[in-house]
């Protein structure tokens, strides 16, 4: 396996893509399910994130073709990373694997056939969850239950209104490990943000879903490993504020009906009156950064435009 400067890969339908940062204790076993997937014909992008642990030299001891590693010259962040991996992604459709998860056997075969429907912009299924932290493993495990019934293919409007029926919180898709999702898809959408840091899966999702269709396989496909590490586990922050980037993630994609977008604009005003008791549960010197965010958030919704891809990635 070589660097993407010494390498030429066929264009595949299926990008999956492993955005990376320091995985060397995990990379292996990551790579490994990939690897053994059922459906063979895809490229494995591997974005290492100016990893300083020998996560790149993980990746090089495995000798298959699919594997395209590129490596970014400084980090860019978590959430930028993920945007790294949808610009460089040569596939139709991709496939995140976080470098600490693994897929099951037949998670691609299952999910890629839905993509054959035009309409369906997003796939996903529950995942098996292994954690010392039992509390969190009980509390999330199955997330999906605030959008049930769910049928194989669902209108994605219709599922944003059974999420925002059930008060706009959480993220009941899952993480992106859990997600099949079209690109084209997910740059109309505006890709990740990266000023949601704890909500950045589902404001995504959530903008694709206004754009068409949702599959569901109601099976574990995936595996999320939950540990004190994890990089979606270390932000400290304000989660009103995450909450109104989501509702105006909503609230400004045109294709919403108006009846959720009204919802929506509810919903932010509910989160902008828990700001000050949210911002009050942080540091002294966390808050200022939680005001600026504020502010930035404030001054997106009054813009009123919908999220490019270009600004996310920039």
């Amino acid at each position: 396996m070589t660097d993407e400067a010494q390498t030429e890969v066929e264009v595949q339908r299926l990008s999956v893509c492993v955005p990376l940062f320091n995985s060397a204790d995990t990379v292996t076993k990551c790579l490994e399910s990939v690897l053994s997937q059922t459906y063979e014909n895809f490229e494995c992008l591997v974005v290492d994130n100016a990893s300083t642990d020998g996560t790149a030299e993980r990746v090089r001891e495995f000798d298959d073709p699919r594997i395209r590693l590129v490596r970014n010259e400084h980090n860019v962040g978590l959430v930028g990373n993920h945007n790294r991996c949808i610009e460089l992604a040569r596939g139709s459709v991709v496939q995140f694997v976080h470098g600490d998860d693994w897929l099951l056997p037949h998670c691609l075969e299952r999910l890629l056939p839905y993509f054959d429907d035009p309409q369906v912009g997003l796939a996903f299924a529950p995942r098996t969850v292994e954690s010392d932290d039992t509390e969190w493993k009980a509390h999330f495990s199955r997330l999906e239950t605030p959008l049930s019934p769910l049928a194989a293919v669902n209108d994605g409007q219709e599922l944003i209104r059974r999420h925002l029926a059930a008060g706009g919180g959480g993220n009941p898709i899952g993480e992106p490990t859990a997600v099949m999702v079209r690109r084209e898809t997910l740059i109309e959408a505006g890709g990740f943000r990266a000023d949601v840091p704890q909500l950045q899966d589902i404001d995504a999702w959530l903008r694709v879903m206004t754009l068409g269709d949702v599959a569901y396989v109601d099976e574990p496909l995936t595996v999320r490993w939950h540990h004190a590490g994890s990089e979606t586990d270390i932000h400290q922050g304000a989660p009103s504020i995450d909450r109104m980037w989501v509702m105006t993630g909503l609230m400004q994609r045109p294709e919403l009906d108006n009846s959720l977008r009204r919802r929506a604009v509810n919903l932010w005003l509910r989160s902008l009156w828990h700001v000050p008791e949210d911002l009050m549960r942080n540091r002294k010197d966390q808050r200022l950064a939680l005001i600026k965010r504020l502010g930035r958030q404030l001054t997106a919704t009054a813009r009123r435009r919908p999220l490019t891809f270009s600004a996310t990635s920039s």
